[in-house]
């Protein structure tokens, strides 16, 4: 399911939305790193292509598999042993 270091295809994270921004998927882990308390994302086609910016303790096994093929959700640094979000 991970590509690359910190990304995959057809996932989410619930909650903890912290900003949200229009911006082509390539670019939401960028953006999400450059912004101050953002941990974790997730890109959807919403709005014509939306980063949703999220904040607090995640791993990449809090991130749970949807059925949009389209959809992008990262990580900006993974933590194996961070504790469960609650959305």
């Amino acid at each position: 399911m991970w590509n690359g270091n910190n990304w995959a295809m057809s996932c989410d994270f619930h909650g903890n939305d912290l900003a949200n921004v229009q911006i082509k998927p390539e670019l939401c882990g960028g953006k999400c790193s450059a912004t101050p308390r953002c941990t974790h994302f997730t890109w959807t086609q919403w709005n014509g292509g939306t980063c949703w910016m999220k904040k607090g303790p995640v791993s990449k096994a809090n991130a749970f598999s949807t059925n949009d093929l389209t959809m992008v959700c990262g990580v900006t640094n993974d933590n194996p042993t961070g504790p469960p979000i609650s959305g």
